[in-house]
Protein backbone atom coordinates (compact mmCIF):
# COMPACT_ATOMS: atom_id res chain seq x y z
CA UNK A 1 0.00 0.00 0.00
CA UNK A 2 1.46 3.19 -0.65
CA UNK A 3 0.57 7.26 1.42
CA UNK A 4 -0.88 8.65 -1.79
CA UNK A 5 -3.99 5.61 -1.18
CA UNK A 6 -4.93 7.02 2.16
CA UNK A 7 -7.02 10.03 2.70
CA UNK A 8 -4.34 12.35 3.66
CA UNK A 9 -4.13 16.26 3.00
CA UNK A 10 -1.75 17.13 -0.11
CA UNK A 11 0.47 19.43 1.75
CA UNK A 12 1.12 15.73 4.17
CA UNK A 13 1.89 13.68 1.05
CA UNK A 14 3.91 16.22 -0.42
CA UNK A 15 6.15 15.76 2.72
CA UNK A 16 6.18 12.56 2.29
CA UNK A 17 7.28 12.63 -1.03
CA UNK A 18 10.03 14.86 -0.25
CA UNK A 19 11.37 12.74 2.23
CA UNK A 20 11.18 10.10 -0.12
CA UNK A 21 8.41 8.01 1.77
CA UNK A 22 5.92 6.42 -0.52
CA UNK A 23 5.52 2.95 0.42
CA UNK A 24 3.85 1.83 3.58
CA UNK A 25 6.05 -0.22 6.50
CA UNK A 26 3.85 -3.54 7.67
CA UNK A 27 2.87 -1.65 10.96
CA UNK A 28 1.84 1.35 9.21
CA UNK A 29 -0.58 -0.94 6.77
CA UNK A 30 -1.85 -2.05 9.88
CA UNK A 31 -2.62 0.95 11.83
CA UNK A 32 -3.05 3.53 9.64
CA UNK A 33 -6.38 3.16 8.59
CA UNK A 34 -7.60 2.84 12.10
CA UNK A 35 -5.81 5.72 13.36
CA UNK A 36 -7.22 7.80 10.16
CA UNK A 37 -10.67 6.83 11.14
CA UNK A 38 -9.79 8.27 15.03
CA UNK A 39 -9.68 4.95 16.78
CA UNK A 40 -7.93 4.75 19.85
CA UNK A 41 -4.81 2.27 19.52
CA UNK A 42 -1.96 0.35 21.43
CA UNK A 43 0.92 0.02 18.74
CA UNK A 44 3.84 -2.45 19.58
CA UNK A 45 6.15 -3.37 16.73
CA UNK A 46 10.07 -3.47 16.46
CA UNK A 47 12.14 -0.34 16.22
CA UNK A 48 12.76 1.43 12.82
CA UNK A 49 9.18 0.39 11.56
CA UNK A 50 7.86 3.46 11.46
CA UNK A 51 5.40 3.95 14.72
CA UNK A 52 6.20 7.74 14.86
CA UNK A 53 4.01 8.37 11.61
CA UNK A 54 1.05 5.80 12.90
CA UNK A 55 0.46 8.61 15.35
CA UNK A 56 1.75 11.72 14.06
CA UNK A 57 -0.17 11.40 10.28
CA UNK A 58 -3.35 10.77 12.00
CA UNK A 59 -2.84 13.59 14.26
CA UNK A 60 -2.16 16.48 11.57
CA UNK A 61 -4.62 14.83 8.84
CA UNK A 62 -7.58 16.09 11.63
CA UNK A 63 -5.82 19.37 12.45
CA UNK A 64 -8.60 22.47 11.96
CA UNK A 65 -6.23 25.60 11.49
CA UNK A 66 -9.13 27.79 12.15
CA UNK A 67 -9.28 27.37 15.46
CA UNK A 68 -6.85 28.31 18.20
CA UNK A 69 -6.15 26.04 20.82
CA UNK A 70 -3.91 22.71 21.80
CA UNK A 71 -5.39 19.63 19.15
CA UNK A 72 -2.97 17.26 19.95
CA UNK A 73 -0.46 16.17 22.91
CA UNK A 74 2.50 13.72 22.78
CA UNK A 75 4.35 12.48 26.04
CA UNK A 76 7.86 11.35 25.43
CA UNK A 77 9.89 10.12 28.28
CA UNK A 78 13.12 11.94 27.64
CA UNK A 79 13.63 15.50 26.61
CA UNK A 80 15.92 13.69 23.50
CA UNK A 81 13.30 11.55 22.24
CA UNK A 82 11.20 15.09 22.94
CA UNK A 83 12.96 16.71 20.18
CA UNK A 84 13.73 13.89 17.97
CA UNK A 85 9.70 13.82 17.67
CA UNK A 86 9.73 18.01 17.29
CA UNK A 87 12.04 17.69 14.20
CA UNK A 88 9.76 15.26 12.63
CA UNK A 89 7.07 17.95 12.74
CA UNK A 90 9.73 20.95 11.12
CA UNK A 91 9.31 18.84 7.64
CA UNK A 92 5.80 18.85 7.77
CA UNK A 93 5.85 22.64 8.60
CA UNK A 94 7.84 23.57 4.90
CA UNK A 95 4.91 22.49 3.29
CA UNK A 96 1.93 24.11 5.44
CA UNK A 97 2.91 27.61 7.28
CA UNK A 98 -0.24 27.36 9.18
CA UNK A 99 1.13 24.36 11.46
CA UNK A 100 2.35 25.47 14.64
CA UNK A 101 3.91 22.88 17.42
CA UNK A 102 5.62 23.77 20.90
CA UNK A 103 8.26 21.93 22.60
CA UNK A 104 7.91 21.52 26.24
CA UNK A 105 11.19 20.11 27.68
CA UNK A 106 13.08 20.81 31.16
CA UNK A 107 15.22 22.83 30.48
CA UNK A 108 13.34 25.70 29.10
CA UNK A 109 11.88 28.95 30.92
CA UNK A 110 8.72 27.27 32.29
CA UNK A 111 7.45 30.99 32.62
CA UNK A 112 7.72 31.43 28.96
CA UNK A 113 6.71 28.77 27.97
CA UNK A 114 3.00 29.53 29.98
CA UNK A 115 3.13 33.08 28.08
CA UNK A 116 3.57 31.71 25.05
CA UNK A 117 0.54 28.72 25.28
CA UNK A 118 -1.62 31.62 26.62
CA UNK A 119 -1.12 34.40 24.06
CA UNK A 120 -0.28 32.15 20.88
CA UNK A 121 -1.39 28.15 21.35
CA UNK A 122 -0.25 26.13 19.05
CA UNK A 123 -2.25 23.08 17.57
CA UNK A 124 0.66 19.94 19.08
CA UNK A 125 2.65 20.03 21.57
CA UNK A 126 5.40 17.99 21.87
CA UNK A 127 6.76 16.89 25.65
CA UNK A 128 7.77 15.18 28.67
CA UNK A 129 5.38 14.38 30.76
CA UNK A 130 6.51 15.89 33.96
CA UNK A 131 6.98 19.40 31.85
CA UNK A 132 3.26 19.09 30.41
CA UNK A 133 1.74 18.82 33.27
CA UNK A 134 3.19 21.14 35.07
CA UNK A 135 1.64 23.26 32.57
CA UNK A 136 -1.70 21.84 32.98
CA UNK A 137 -1.31 22.75 36.46
CA UNK A 138 -0.85 26.20 35.46
CA UNK A 139 -4.38 26.49 33.38
CA UNK A 140 -2.86 27.30 30.08
CA UNK A 141 -3.50 24.33 28.25
CA UNK A 142 -7.60 23.71 27.14
CA UNK A 143 -9.29 20.25 28.34
CA UNK A 144 -10.52 19.48 24.97
CA UNK A 145 -8.07 18.19 22.61
CA UNK A 146 -8.50 15.71 20.13
CA UNK A 147 -5.06 13.07 20.25
CA UNK A 148 -3.16 12.24 23.12
CA UNK A 149 0.00 9.67 22.51
CA UNK A 150 1.95 7.97 24.33
CA UNK A 151 5.60 7.45 22.58
CA UNK A 152 7.80 4.70 24.67
CA UNK A 153 4.96 3.88 26.65
CA UNK A 154 7.03 1.10 28.18
CA UNK A 155 9.56 3.39 29.25
CA UNK A 156 7.16 5.98 30.41
CA UNK A 157 5.92 2.88 32.97
CA UNK A 158 9.70 1.47 33.98
CA UNK A 159 10.59 4.97 35.21
CA UNK A 160 7.59 5.67 37.24
CA UNK A 161 5.20 8.48 35.38
CA UNK A 162 2.17 6.05 36.17
CA UNK A 163 1.01 8.61 38.36
CA UNK A 164 1.84 12.37 36.26
CA UNK A 165 0.03 10.00 33.44
CA UNK A 166 -3.11 8.96 34.79
CA UNK A 167 -3.02 13.00 36.10
CA UNK A 168 -2.75 13.83 32.26
CA UNK A 169 -5.58 11.74 31.36
CA UNK A 170 -7.89 12.64 33.86
CA UNK A 171 -7.26 16.38 32.82
CA UNK A 172 -8.26 15.68 28.97
CA UNK A 173 -10.36 12.63 29.21
CA UNK A 174 -13.15 12.70 27.19
CA UNK A 175 -15.45 10.38 24.99
CA UNK A 176 -14.06 11.94 21.73
CA UNK A 177 -10.22 11.48 22.51
CA UNK A 178 -8.66 9.32 20.64
CA UNK A 179 -5.56 8.03 22.35
CA UNK A 180 -2.63 6.09 20.76
CA UNK A 181 0.10 4.22 22.57
CA UNK A 182 3.69 2.77 21.21
CA UNK A 183 6.15 0.82 22.21
CA UNK A 184 8.70 -1.50 20.76
CA UNK A 185 8.90 -4.18 23.32
CA UNK A 186 4.93 -3.77 24.86
CA UNK A 187 4.82 -7.14 24.45
CA UNK A 188 1.02 -8.32 24.64
CA UNK A 189 0.30 -9.27 27.69
CA UNK A 190 0.88 -5.98 29.07
CA UNK A 191 -0.34 -4.55 25.52
CA UNK A 192 -3.82 -6.14 27.13
CA UNK A 193 -3.08 -4.32 30.70
CA UNK A 194 -2.50 -0.88 29.03
CA UNK A 195 -5.63 -1.49 26.76
CA UNK A 196 -7.75 -1.35 30.13
CA UNK A 197 -5.71 1.53 31.41
CA UNK A 198 -6.77 3.30 27.88
CA UNK A 199 -9.95 2.26 27.97
CA UNK A 200 -11.31 1.16 24.55
CA UNK A 201 -8.68 0.70 22.29
CA UNK A 202 -7.57 -1.48 19.28
CA UNK A 203 -4.18 -3.80 19.76
CA UNK A 204 -2.22 -3.73 16.67
CA UNK A 205 1.11 -5.84 16.46
CA UNK A 206 3.50 -5.84 13.49
CA UNK A 207 5.44 -9.09 15.04
CA UNK A 208 4.22 -11.90 17.84
CA UNK A 209 7.61 -12.20 19.17
CA UNK A 210 9.46 -8.87 20.95
CA UNK A 211 12.94 -10.62 20.52
CA UNK A 212 12.78 -11.57 16.80
CA UNK A 213 14.52 -9.48 14.12
CA UNK A 214 15.71 -10.96 11.27
CA UNK A 215 17.26 -7.81 10.08
CA UNK A 216 19.87 -8.17 12.38
CA UNK A 217 22.92 -10.72 13.23
CA UNK A 218 23.93 -11.47 16.67
CA UNK A 219 27.39 -12.45 17.60
CA UNK A 220 29.19 -13.04 20.81
CA UNK A 221 32.87 -12.33 20.33
CA UNK A 222 35.43 -13.96 22.66
CA UNK A 223 39.45 -14.51 23.00
CA UNK A 224 41.70 -16.80 24.79
CA UNK A 225 41.72 -13.65 28.10
CA UNK A 226 38.22 -13.79 29.11
CA UNK A 227 39.26 -11.22 32.00
CA UNK A 228 39.90 -8.33 29.22
CA UNK A 229 36.79 -7.33 27.46
CA UNK A 230 38.66 -3.54 26.72
CA UNK A 231 40.98 -6.16 24.92
CA UNK A 232 38.82 -8.16 22.87
CA UNK A 233 36.75 -4.92 22.29
CA UNK A 234 39.69 -2.89 20.90
CA UNK A 235 40.32 -6.40 18.36
CA UNK A 236 37.26 -6.50 17.02
CA UNK A 237 36.85 -2.27 16.09
CA UNK A 238 40.35 -3.29 14.45
CA UNK A 239 38.89 -6.05 12.46
CA UNK A 240 35.60 -4.14 11.52
CA UNK A 241 35.36 -0.95 9.46
CA UNK A 242 31.31 -0.04 10.25
CA UNK A 243 29.83 3.12 8.81
CA UNK A 244 28.59 4.28 12.30
CA UNK A 245 28.79 2.24 15.35
CA UNK A 246 27.18 2.98 18.86
CA UNK A 247 29.17 1.01 21.82
CA UNK A 248 26.83 0.51 24.76
CA UNK A 249 28.20 0.31 28.06
CA UNK A 250 25.81 -0.91 31.57
CA UNK A 251 26.70 2.57 33.60
CA UNK A 252 28.08 6.06 33.09
CA UNK A 253 30.95 5.54 34.69
CA UNK A 254 31.87 2.31 32.46
CA UNK A 255 31.10 5.06 29.62
CA UNK A 256 33.26 7.62 31.03
CA UNK A 257 35.64 5.29 31.41
CA UNK A 258 35.58 3.30 27.82
CA UNK A 259 35.11 6.94 25.81
CA UNK A 260 39.06 8.12 27.82
CA UNK A 261 40.86 4.98 26.95
CA UNK A 262 39.35 5.43 23.09
CA UNK A 263 40.03 8.63 22.67
CA UNK A 264 43.96 8.06 24.19
CA UNK A 265 44.07 5.34 21.28
CA UNK A 266 42.89 8.26 18.44
CA UNK A 267 39.72 6.68 18.06
CA UNK A 268 37.27 9.18 16.16
CA UNK A 269 34.44 8.97 19.18
CA UNK A 270 31.78 10.75 20.76
CA UNK A 271 30.03 10.27 23.97
CA UNK A 272 26.64 10.40 25.46
CA UNK A 273 24.59 9.52 29.33
CA UNK A 274 22.25 11.31 31.05
CA UNK A 275 24.48 13.13 33.28
CA UNK A 276 26.39 15.07 30.13
CA UNK A 277 24.59 18.82 30.47
CA UNK A 278 21.45 19.72 27.47
CA UNK A 279 23.73 21.52 25.92
CA UNK A 280 26.82 19.26 25.66
CA UNK A 281 23.90 16.36 24.42
CA UNK A 282 22.39 18.66 21.79
CA UNK A 283 26.09 19.03 20.38
CA UNK A 284 26.21 15.40 20.42
CA UNK A 285 23.03 15.46 18.62
CA UNK A 286 24.31 17.59 16.44
CA UNK A 287 27.35 16.22 14.86
CA UNK A 288 25.98 12.62 14.89
CA UNK A 289 23.78 13.78 12.34
CA UNK A 290 26.25 15.17 10.27
CA UNK A 291 28.54 12.58 10.09
CA UNK A 292 31.99 13.75 12.35
CA UNK A 293 31.80 10.52 14.46
CA UNK A 294 32.26 6.89 13.56
CA UNK A 295 31.67 5.62 16.93
CA UNK A 296 29.57 6.92 19.70
CA UNK A 297 29.95 5.38 23.69
CA UNK A 298 26.65 5.52 25.48
CA UNK A 299 24.26 4.24 28.36
CA UNK A 300 21.29 2.49 27.63
CA UNK A 301 19.22 5.21 28.98
CA UNK A 302 20.60 8.14 26.70
CA UNK A 303 20.23 6.16 23.57
CA UNK A 304 16.43 4.66 23.90
CA UNK A 305 14.21 5.21 21.35
CA UNK A 306 16.60 7.68 19.21
CA UNK A 307 16.44 7.53 15.36
CA UNK A 308 20.44 7.91 14.28
CA UNK A 309 20.76 7.69 10.81
CA UNK A 310 23.54 5.42 9.34
CA UNK A 311 24.01 2.78 12.45
CA UNK A 312 24.95 -0.15 10.89
CA UNK A 313 26.90 -2.32 14.02
CA UNK A 314 26.10 -2.33 17.82
CA UNK A 315 28.53 -3.47 20.52
CA UNK A 316 27.82 -4.46 23.66
CA UNK A 317 30.24 -3.78 26.17
CA UNK A 318 28.78 -6.18 28.91
CA UNK A 319 25.22 -6.66 28.80
CA UNK A 320 22.00 -4.95 30.88
CA UNK A 321 20.40 -6.87 33.50
CA UNK A 322 17.01 -6.76 32.15
CA UNK A 323 17.47 -8.84 28.68
CA UNK A 324 14.85 -6.65 27.19
CA UNK A 325 17.06 -3.50 26.83
CA UNK A 326 19.59 -5.54 24.93
CA UNK A 327 16.28 -5.58 22.57
CA UNK A 328 16.38 -1.95 23.08
CA UNK A 329 20.15 -1.88 22.15
CA UNK A 330 19.87 -3.73 18.84
CA UNK A 331 17.18 -1.49 17.79
CA UNK A 332 19.47 1.48 16.94
CA UNK A 333 20.22 -0.48 13.62
CA UNK A 334 18.30 -2.72 11.55
CA UNK A 335 15.83 -0.16 10.69
CA UNK A 336 13.63 1.24 7.88
CA UNK A 337 14.49 -2.19 6.03
CA UNK A 338 18.53 -2.00 6.49
CA UNK A 339 20.45 -4.97 7.75
CA UNK A 340 22.53 -4.57 10.72
CA UNK A 341 25.05 -6.35 12.98
CA UNK A 342 25.15 -6.78 16.96
CA UNK A 343 27.92 -7.94 18.55
CA UNK A 344 28.41 -8.94 22.17
CA UNK A 345 32.05 -8.76 23.93
CA UNK A 346 32.05 -12.20 26.02
CA UNK A 347 33.83 -11.68 29.05
CA UNK A 348 33.07 -13.81 32.51
CA UNK A 349 29.78 -13.80 34.10
CA UNK A 350 28.37 -13.07 31.72
CA UNK A 351 27.04 -16.86 30.54
CA UNK A 352 23.37 -16.64 31.96
CA UNK A 353 22.64 -13.18 30.40
CA UNK A 354 23.86 -15.23 27.37
CA UNK A 355 22.09 -18.41 27.91
CA UNK A 356 18.25 -16.70 28.80
CA UNK A 357 18.59 -14.38 25.68
CA UNK A 358 19.40 -18.23 23.68
CA UNK A 359 16.17 -19.50 25.31
CA UNK A 360 14.66 -16.52 24.14
CA UNK A 361 15.10 -17.15 20.27
CA UNK A 362 18.25 -14.70 19.87
CA UNK A 363 20.60 -16.89 17.53
CA UNK A 364 24.47 -16.31 18.45
CA UNK A 365 27.31 -17.05 16.07
CA UNK A 366 29.74 -17.37 18.50
CA UNK A 367 33.62 -15.51 16.82
CA UNK A 368 36.74 -16.45 18.17
CA UNK A 369 39.14 -13.28 17.82
CA UNK A 370 42.63 -14.90 16.78
CA UNK A 371 45.68 -12.91 17.98
CA UNK A 372 46.17 -11.68 14.13
CA UNK A 373 42.58 -10.11 14.35
CA UNK A 374 40.60 -12.20 12.43
CA UNK A 375 37.28 -13.82 13.42
CA UNK A 376 36.58 -17.59 13.30
CA UNK A 377 33.03 -19.24 14.06
CA UNK A 378 33.81 -21.43 17.07
CA UNK A 379 31.89 -22.59 19.69
CA UNK A 380 32.25 -21.39 23.35
CA UNK A 381 30.89 -23.64 25.98
CA UNK A 382 28.89 -21.73 28.45
CA UNK A 383 29.38 -21.92 32.09
CA UNK A 384 25.41 -21.60 33.46
CA UNK A 385 24.11 -23.43 36.66
CA UNK A 386 20.53 -21.95 36.94
CA UNK A 387 19.91 -20.45 40.18
CA UNK A 388 17.26 -21.45 42.60
CA UNK A 389 15.56 -18.76 44.10
CA UNK A 390 13.68 -19.81 47.11
CA UNK A 391 10.09 -18.55 47.82
CA UNK A 392 8.43 -16.54 50.67
CA UNK A 393 8.02 -19.72 53.25
CA UNK A 394 11.94 -20.89 53.24
CA UNK A 395 13.24 -17.60 53.27
CA UNK A 396 11.23 -16.90 56.39
CA UNK A 397 12.27 -20.14 57.76
CA UNK A 398 15.97 -19.45 57.67
CA UNK A 399 15.26 -15.47 58.86
CA UNK A 400 13.53 -17.52 62.16
CA UNK A 401 17.05 -19.83 62.07
CA UNK A 402 18.93 -17.01 62.02
CA UNK A 403 16.91 -14.47 64.79
CA UNK A 404 16.55 -18.31 67.87
CA UNK A 405 20.32 -18.63 67.37
CA UNK A 406 21.32 -15.45 66.65
CA UNK A 407 22.12 -14.10 70.99
CA UNK A 408 23.61 -17.66 71.68
CA UNK A 409 27.27 -17.94 72.32
CA UNK A 410 28.21 -21.41 72.74
CA UNK A 411 31.08 -22.85 70.95
CA UNK A 412 30.15 -23.94 67.41
CA UNK A 413 26.73 -22.01 67.39
CA UNK A 414 27.32 -20.63 63.74
CA UNK A 415 28.29 -24.10 62.25
CA UNK A 416 24.85 -25.54 63.93
CA UNK A 417 22.96 -22.40 61.85
CA UNK A 418 24.55 -23.21 59.06
CA UNK A 419 23.93 -26.75 59.07
CA UNK A 420 20.18 -26.02 59.46
CA UNK A 421 19.73 -23.85 56.72
CA UNK A 422 21.66 -25.91 54.75
CA UNK A 423 19.23 -28.91 55.35
CA UNK A 424 16.29 -26.30 54.31
CA UNK A 425 18.15 -25.52 51.23
CA UNK A 426 18.81 -29.09 50.29
CA UNK A 427 15.21 -30.14 51.00
CA UNK A 428 14.24 -27.23 48.46
CA UNK A 429 16.45 -28.37 45.80
CA UNK A 430 15.08 -31.65 45.73
CA UNK A 431 12.02 -30.11 45.64
CA UNK A 432 12.33 -28.30 42.68
CA UNK A 433 14.75 -31.03 40.74
CA UNK A 434 11.37 -33.09 41.52
CA UNK A 435 9.03 -30.89 39.81
CA UNK A 436 11.88 -30.21 36.83
CA UNK A 437 11.32 -33.93 36.42
CA UNK A 438 7.76 -34.56 36.48
CA UNK A 439 7.36 -31.51 34.04
CA UNK A 440 9.40 -33.00 31.71
CA UNK A 441 7.89 -36.34 31.73
CA UNK A 442 4.56 -34.54 31.52
CA UNK A 443 5.71 -32.83 28.08
CA UNK A 444 7.30 -35.49 26.71
CA UNK A 445 3.66 -37.22 27.06
CA UNK A 446 2.27 -35.07 25.90
CA UNK A 447 4.12 -35.16 22.47
CA UNK A 448 4.28 -38.29 22.52
CA UNK A 449 0.57 -38.27 22.37
CA UNK A 450 0.12 -35.77 20.03
CA UNK A 451 2.52 -37.74 17.54
CA UNK A 452 0.28 -40.87 17.43
CA UNK A 453 -2.68 -38.58 17.33
CA UNK A 454 -1.84 -37.77 13.75
CA UNK A 455 0.31 -40.52 12.50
Amino acid sequence: MYFKDLSLHSWILSTLAHAHLNELTKIQEQALPFALNNKSLIITSQTGTGKTLCYLLPLLNRLNFNERKVQGVILLPTKELARQVDSKLLEFKSFQPELRSMLLIGNQDLYRQRQSLKSNPPQIIVGTVTRVLDLIKMKVINRDISVLVLDETDMLIDLGFNKQVNEIFEFVNSDQLQKIACSATTHYSLANHLKRYLGNTKVITASQSIWSNQAITHNLVYSNNTHDPLGTLLGLMQTINPYFCIIFANTKNIANDLYEKLLNRNVNVALLHKDLSTRERKNVYRELNTGRYQYLVATDLAARGLDIAGVDVIISYGLPEDDIWYMHRIGRTGRAGAKGVAYTIYHDGIDGQITRLGRKHIQWNYLFLNKDGTLVNKPLQLRYKPKLRFDDETNRQIKMIIGLNSKKVRPGYKKKIANKIKKIKQAKRHEFIEKRIKQHLIAKNIRESKAKKYR
